[in-house]
């Protein structure tokens, strides 16, 4: 008597493998919301049976027909929508063995951006996919499990006037000459390699091509909806250049036989890695070098990056189930900032890196986090995890091993590793073991428990000196922003994690750094004889945690930020900010921190300063603080606006890029959050000025100038942003007014913006982010609750399944306890499929806010008034070099 393992009743059964795969759909989105089609799938059954299941939602399944040994079994499909399965059950009993199944289906296209779906720009209608990671299943019906690769051959009937793009190379297309065919085209496209069905692509509609341009035999495309061809360069130039170094990193040419980048209008993801035909937001793919900042340009640069890094990473190497989706995501964020900072070094990627990395820093810190490997058994749960805990942790990890073993092994291992899986799936031991053979390390050993474990470490530093010889005394613990009281069921056990701590040790002008492998919650390490002027536990920000100074080494660090690099800078205070809202370190260090490097020279110090300053002026003083609000304005002014008025307004003749951004920066500071009087007039002048002339204002000051001007805003400049935002020759300068209509505090125009969120006057892709922006703005947060809870019905349709849950963690900017009773009970009754962990996070955050707020605004009081009576800011500024 034999036995099988029972199947969850949500996944297939890996008995019934699909091995080619023949796709033909019928679709002309201008002129129906309807398409229909055939698919026929060849298989490979392991066990005799009667019934079939693959997964359909949304479609009409007809006709099912098996072709087994020039046989033909009829069938019906019986519709399983708790599974998101169709059910094909046949006449006779099914041999094991290779057959041919067939069926017709029929869906709508949809308008929740998932799936086959309608678009609409300037007046036509497009057809587009986006199925990552389970909505191929509302395409057609299929295997829709990354581990069912199946070579996929696409053909498409369509008006004779529209374009069609898919993931190989066209290579035949029929005419219709009369009847009802004239008129209509039907386009054949070759085989594709083995692809896993959410990678499957298609495009239909006015779409026009750029100018190709190779790199060796590949032939590179970029495709958009008329008129855009002008702002095709950069994105070619970027993709060319990111392929370039791609291949030299993997040693293994692109594995697909054309790149079409394709601009989609109305698109629920950044990008999506389709093999062969990637598709983008406009904002992410089409740029126009004289106008975008140098945030847009390298922000569409590290996506265009990512996005061809999947080539590889997702595409050609697949994980084998929704559980190891980070070894696609990490992996492609790490490299895409690897390979874009070879491209163009004086951009500087790795500062950008540690905003997301601050992001990923600040969500582990909850109790609600999730590991970077996550057991997923739904639909629901895979869409859950494409956060900042997969990409931009999972991406820091990869970074910390990547320096803990050495660039070159690391390389190698994962050239060994992609060249074993090619064309498969893999899993995470399979990496882990190509990355030991190649370093002789036991990287499994270090990687689990980064990958398995949740959250991270705080890692307390204090230098001991005893007989002449430095030591330091480490301790670890886990870090969370809201650390368990004395009342609270504590954790169950105390996590550890092996920490490559790297050290930067400071004699005098000079440093070096020292490398351990740190394993227990304590422990030392010897620095010899040394006797050094400081110590920063965390080189280069390599590794994933916070270090906790010791007040001692705390100045000592004060009094030498020039021997920090800019990382390090950045680090220090996302550091110290992070340990004040812990309860780990007093409000008045971060301010001191913040004074001291007030006039640093790199715009992403400043940035990274804005954070905690943005959260005190914006949340903290106005909420729990109001008194504090000229101290701390005054505060900013004496600290920033002296390095904003040396700036000035105007570029200086060939100006470099760093100062540019330095001065948009200080802008926000002084204008946006000190309200300096005479700072917010010039910007009202200078966005009257833009509005007319789109170059007559440094595009890096553009978004600031423009926020600015929407605070004090009336009608008419709102109705300028409208008609700005309408008529906009890019999709940054289109994105950039959109999103400052949710500036204005005006409750008329507030209403006005909230009503366009119902209309086609936003587009879907956009509804969430100004929902969240309006979240953000004090005058119009509690407006907008009240709108999303009483219009609910309708807007829900306009939010994108993916997107939904951004809504949610937008909530906790409203900070009050009874919204967070509001907010709870809202979403527990109107529930986001996926959004459970989202809620968790945010009810996480009020009651983190509710437990910081008194003690902070005390603390600010008191630090304020001190520096008050002293009749200084209190610190002594330092400039790095």
């Amino acid at each position: 008597m034999t036995t099988t393992k029972r199947l969850p009743r949500h996944r297939l059964d890996p008995e019934v493998r699909p091995s080619r795969v023949a796709v033909h759909v019928d679709v002309d989105p201008e002129r129906s919301a309807s398409f229909r089609g055939e698919v026929s799938i060849h298989l490979e059954v392991g066990a005799p049976r009667r019934r079939l299941r693959l997964h359909a939602v949304d479609l009409r399944v007809a006709k099912p027909r098996l072709e087994v040994g020039g046989v033909t079994l009829s069938g019906r499909a019986v519709p399983l929508p708790e599974l998101e399965m169709v059910e094909l059950v046949f006449d006779q009993r099914i041999p094991a063995g290779e057959m041919t199944l067939t069926l017709d289906f029929a869906g709508k296209l949809r308008s929740d951006l998932c799936g086959l779906y309608r678009a609409r720009a300037d007046g036509h209608r497009y057809a587009f996919t986006q199925l990552e990671a389970t909505d191929a299943r509302k395409f057609f019906p299929c295997f829709d499990e990354p581990a069912m690769k199946a070579r996929f051959r696409m053909s498409v009937t369509t008006a004779a006037s529209h374009t069609v793009i898919s993931n190989a190379p066209e290579v035949k297309t029929l005419k219709g000459a009369r009847g009802p065919g004239a008129g209509r085209k039907t386009v054949h496209f070759a085989e594709t390699p083995p692809l896993s069905t959410y990678l499957v692509a298609l495009a239909v509609g006015r779409l026009e091509s750029s100018r190709p341009t190779h790199l060796g035999p590949t032939e590179i495309r970029v495709w958009h909806t008329p008129g855009k061809g002008r702002l095709t360069g950069f994105g070619l130039e970027a993709a060319r250049e990111c392929l370039r170094g791609l291949e030299r990193y993997f040693a293994l040419p692109y594995p697909y036989t054309k790149l079409d980048l394709v601009a989609v209008p109305d698109f629920e993801f950044g990008a999506m890695e389709n093999a062969g035909a990637v598709f983008f937001r406009e904002t992410l793919l089409l740029v126009d070098r004289a106008t975008a900042t140098l945030a847009e340009k390298k922000r569409a640069a590290e996506v265009i990056c990512h996005e061809l890094a999947h080539m590889w990473y997702g595409d050609l190497v697949t994980m084998a189930w929704w559980d190891d989706l980070w070894l696609n995501e990490a992996f492609a964020t790490w490299m895409a900032f690897h390979v874009v900072d070879g491209w163009k070094p004086e951009w500087k990627m790795w500062q950008d890196f540690m905003h997301g990395r601050a992001a990923a820093l600040e969500l582990d810190a909850l109790r609600h986090t999730h590991p970077i490997y996550c057991r997923v058994d739904t639909a629901e749960q895979a869409n859950e995890n494409f956060d900042v805990i997969t990409y931009e942790k999972g991406a820091s990890v990869v970074r910390m091993i990547e320096r803990y073993l050495g660039a070159s092994a690391f390389r190698k291992g994962v050239r060994a590793y992609i060249r074993e899986h090619r064309e498969g799936n893999a899993v995470a031991d399979d990496l882990w073991r190509a990355l030991s053979k190649a370093s002789g390390e036991d990287v499994e050993r270090v990687a689990r428990g980064w990958i398995e474990q949740e959250g991270y470490p705080v890692l307390k530093v204090r230098h001991e000196r005893k007989r002449g010889r430095s030591a330091l005394i480490l301790g670890q613990e886990r870090f969370v922003l809201k650390p368990f009281g004395p009342t609270e069921r504590s954790e169950p056990k105390r996590p550890r994690w092996p920490v490559p701590v790297v050290t930067r040790i400071g004699r005098g002008r000079r440093s070096r750094t020292t490398r351990h492998l740190s394993l227990g919650a304590r422990d030392r390490v010897s620095l010899g004889r040394d006797a050094p002027s400081f110590i920063y536990a965390n080189a280069e920000e390599s590794g994933f945690y916070r270090p906790l100074h010791s007040p001692a080494e705390l100045r000592n660090l004060l009094s030498h930020l020039p021997s920090l690099t800019a990382i390090e800078r950045m680090g220090l205070i996302d550091h110290q900010w992070a340990l004040a809202r812990a309860g780990r370190a007093p409000l008045s260090s971060v301010l001191e921190i913040s004074g001291a490097l007030a006039g640093d020279p790199e715009a992403d110090v400043l940035a990274a300063l804005r954070k905690p300053l943005a959260f005190v002026s914006g949340s903290l003083i106005p909420e729990a603080a109001p008194k504090c609000e000229d101290a701390f304005r005054d505060w900013l002014l004496e600290h920033f606006a002296a390095s904003f008025d040396e700036l000035r307004w105007k570029p200086e003749p060939r100006e470099d890029d760093a100062t540019r951004v330095r001065r948009a920066m200080l802008l926000g500071i002084v204008g946006g959050m000190a309200g300096s009087p005479k700072v917010i007039d010039e910007a009202r002048a200078q966005c009257d000025r833009y509005l007319a002339n789109r170059r007559s204002v440094d595009a890096n000051l553009a978004d600031g100038i423009v926020s600015l001007a929407a605070r004090s805003g009336d009608k008419k400049l709102h109705t300028g942003f409208v008609r700005a935002m309408e008529s906009a020759a890019t999709p940054q300068e289109k994105r950039r007014f959109l999103l400052a209509l949710a500036d204005f505090e005006s409750p008329a125009l507030i209403d006005k913006t909230l009503g366009f969120t119902l209309t086609d006057r936003i587009p879907t892709q956009d509804v969430i982010f100004v929902l969240a922006r309006l979240l953000s703005n004090r005058a119009s947060k509690q407006r907008t609750w009240s709108f999303v809870r009483k219009r609910w019905s309708k807007l829900r349709g306009r939010m994108p399944a993916m997107l939904a849950s951004r809504l949610i963690e937008a909530t906790p900017a409203l900070l009050t306890s009874r919204h967070r009773r509001e907010v709870s009970a809202f979403f527990r009754s109107h529930p986001i499929p996926g959004g459970e962990r989202a809620l968790r996070q945010a009810l996480e955050r009020f009651d983190w806010y509710r437990s910081f707020r008194s003690g902070a605004a005390e603390s600010l009081r008191k630090t304020l008034s001190r520096q008050r009576r002293a009749g200084s800011p209190g610190v002594r500024r330092a400039k790095p070099a």
